[in-house]
C-alpha cells in the first residue's frame, strides 16, 4: 500500500494492516533480539512467564553483552518506512514512547479488557476526554507468527463511546466478548498492523497458541506530560552517536522532548 492509501484507511477507521512488511530475514533477526530480552526478563522475574507482554525492550541491562543486538532493535524503532509514515499522517516528527513484546502465557488464558490507552491514570471522563483531544498515541505492531489476538472498534478513536461500548468499557464486565463494532485483526508472519490506541480495544490471551508481536508505541502532538516515558538506554550519548544518521536525528528529537522529565538521571558522555 502506498502512504495515500493507508492514509484514507487510517483516517476511516484508526487501523491499517499492512501484509509482508517484514521479510523472513527481519523476522528471524528481530525475533531472535527479542526473544532473548524475553528470556533474560523472565530470568529475572519468573512470574513474567505467564503474563501478556514485557516493556521497555531497550533497556541497557538486556544487552551487556550484545550491544549490536540493541543498535539494531533502536534501527528498526527509527526506520524510515515506519518514521516516514507516521511524519505523513501526524505532519510532524512523531516520538518514541515506548516497547512492548507480546507472547503467549505459559499455563493460564484470558480475555483482555476492553479499553482506550487513555483511560489509565484517568480517573474521570472528563480528563480522559481531554487528553484524547490533546495528544495522539499510536501502536506500530509486527507480529513474527500468524497473530489474531487484538481487536479493535474501527472509528471509535474519532469520538466518545456510544451507550452499548460504554456500558462494556466502564461497567462491571469489560473483558465481555460482544462489544459493538469490534473487530478481529490477524496477522499474518512480517505482517504489521498500526492502529489508533485511544480506540477502544483489546488483547486475548492464549497459553496453547504462539504468540511472538513486537509493539512499539509513538506519539504525537507533544510530550506525554502525564506518562512520560523513562530514559531507558538513551542517557548514554556514545549509544546514540552509534546509530545511523536518521535514526540518531529520531531519537535526538526524544531525547530533547523528554530530558527535563529524567531530571537527577545522569546523562553519560
Amino acid at each position: 500500500m502506498d502512504l495515500e492509501q493507508i492514509t484514507r484507511r487510517w483516517n476511516d477507521s484508526g487501523l491499517v494492516v499492512i501484509p509482508r512488511f517484514l521479510d523472513s530475514r527481519e523476522i528471524l533477526d528481530l525475533r531472535r533480539i527479542c526473544d532473548q530480552v524475553l528470556r533474560k526478563a523472565i530470568a529475572e522475574a519468573p512470574d513474567r512467564a505467564n503474563v501478556s507482554n514485557i516493556a521497555f525492550l531497550t533497556e541497557r541491562r538486556y544487552f551487556r553483552s550484545s550491544e549490536a543486538d540493541l543498535l539494531r532493535l533502536l534501527e528498526f524503532i527509527a526506520d524510515q518506512r515506519i518514521i516516514t509514515l507516521l511524519t505523513h499522517l501526524a505532519g510532524e516528527l512523531p516520538l518514541f514512547h515506548n516497547t512492548q513484546y507480546f507472547y503467549n502465557p505459559v499455563g493460564t488464558s484470558w480475555d483482555g479488557d476492553w479499553h482506550r490507552d487513555t483511560q489509565f491514570l484517568a480517573p474521570d471522563v472528563a480528563l480522559e476526554q481531554q487528553r484524547m483531544k490533546l495528544h495522539t498515541g499510536v501502536h506500530f505492531r509486527v507480529a513474527f507468527l500468524a497473530d489474531s489476538q487484538l481487536e479493535y472498534v474501527p472509528g471509535s478513536e474519532r469520538r466518545w463511546d456510544l451507550p452499548d461500548e460504554l456500558g462494556i468499557r466502564k461497567g462491571s464486565h469489560p473483558s465481555r466478548p460482544d462489544m459493538p463494532g469490534r473487530r478481529k485483526i490477524e496477522l499474518g508472519p512480517g505482517d504489521a498492523c498500526l492502529f489508533h490506541a485511544w480506540g477502544i480495544h483489546r488483547g486475548t490471551y492464549r497459553a496453547d497458541i504462539p504468540r511472538r508481536t513486537l509493539d512499539i508505541i509513538y506519539g504525537w502532538g507533544g510530550a506525554c506530560d502525564y506518562c512520560p516515558p523513562p530514559p531507558m538506554c538513551f542517557t548514554d550519548q556514545d549509544l546514540v552517536a552509534r546509530l545511523s544518521s536518521s535514526a540518531r536525528k529520531f531519537f535526538e528529537h526524544f531525547i530533547k522532548t523528554y530530558r527535563s522529565y529524567w531530571k537527577g538521571v545522569l546523562l553519560r558522555p
